[in-house]
């Protein structure tokens, strides 16, 4: 598809993507929220198609009318999850149209989506709500319950309450991973069947994110692990706090994992299975160190020292 410098075609376009936003919300208004779980996998298309055809400048325009008409026809609930997809869709269309490698592209909408679904789902729980608490508290006497019917109920207290809400906090993150994901794909589907240029992906080993990122992620797992430690707390607080923790030690655990392979790869051996099994190992047996590898091959250049082929001695 041609990209068309007529402004009044941009406009129009990005007026039927805000109608047809508005449409959607009324629908879901008028269902009793039927479609608010669809929100984060079909809002994001439309905007990112329009933005990787005009930039950001033009989509930016149509996200602050979605976000009015938000407002306008969406209940407390649809408001969060209506801007947020747009806004993942800003940036997804944004670097399509900017041509930033797929790969790059990939991992920060599924960080995005994670982010998200976090937000929506722990730090703004008791806004919505929702009390985590009371609904962990009765997951944990149906889990005992069940345990001791079936005579394993020791185990009932290695399922403390800490750990159920780290369970439930990054399980919302891998749903949000995975929402990404999904996103990513139909979205590059739609855009190559409208003939819209995507460049190629970069092997995932070679894929190397900005330092800041490393430090950003760092100081959200150290601020997650110091809030959680601090006694009396507000329950907002300590979801916040669970949830900095879980993005930032799945951001940095994710890359530990990649300087994990690399290193085997160039300093072990090169074959693809037996690398797959000592990785393995590594995550089975230094897990906690993998947020720190993580921050290593992030923040002081591992990612090229690990890339360069080995010296011969």
């Amino acid at each position: 598809m041609n990209r068309s410098n007529n402004s009044t075609l941009k406009i129009t376009t990005g007026a039927m993507i805000i109608a047809i936003f508005a449409m959607l919300l009324i629908l879901n208004r008028q269902t009793g929220l039927f479609f608010e779980e669809f929100f984060v996998y079909l809002l994001p298309l439309p905007m990112a198609i329009y933005t990787a055809l005009y930039d950001w400048k033009y989509g930016l325009m149509v996200f602050i009318g979605m976000t009015a008409f938000s407002f306008i026809f969406g209940g407390f609930t649809t408001i969060f999850y209506a801007i947020s997809s747009s806004l993942i869709g800003l940036v997804f269309g944004t670097m399509v149209c900017r041509k930033v490698d797929p790969t790059k592209m990939l991992i920060l909408i599924m960080v995005f989506s994670a982010v998200s679904n976090v937000i929506s789902s722990v730090a703004l729980a008791s806004l919505f709500g929702y009390d985590i608490d009371m609904n962990l508290t009765e997951m944990k006497s149906m889990l005992t319950k069940t345990l001791d019917a079936s005579g394993y109920g020791a185990l009932g207290e290695f399922y403390t309450m800490d750990l159920l809400k780290q369970l439930f906090v990054f399980s919302m993150a891998i749903m949000g991973l995975v929402q990404g994901f999904i996103v990513y794909r139909l979205g590059l589907l739609i855009m190559k069947r409208l003939h819209i240029s995507v460049g190629r992906a970069v092997p995932l080993l070679e894929f190397y994110p900005p330092s800041i990122t490393g430090i950003i992620a760092m100081a959200a797992f150290l601020s997650g692990i110091y809030g959680m430690t601090k006694q009396n707390t507000s329950p907002l607080y300590v979801n916040v706090a669970q949830g900095l923790w879980v993005l930032g030690f799945f951001y940095l655990a994710f890359f530990g994992i990649l300087c994990a392979v690399l290193f085997i790869r160039k300093y072990i051996t090169q074959n693809k299975a037996l690398i797959t099994v000592l990785t393995v190992f590594a995550y089975l047996f230094f897990s906690q160190y993998l947020p720190f590898f993580g921050f290593a091959y992030i923040t002081f250049g591992l990612h090229a020292r690990l890339l360069a082929p080995r010296v011969s001695r």
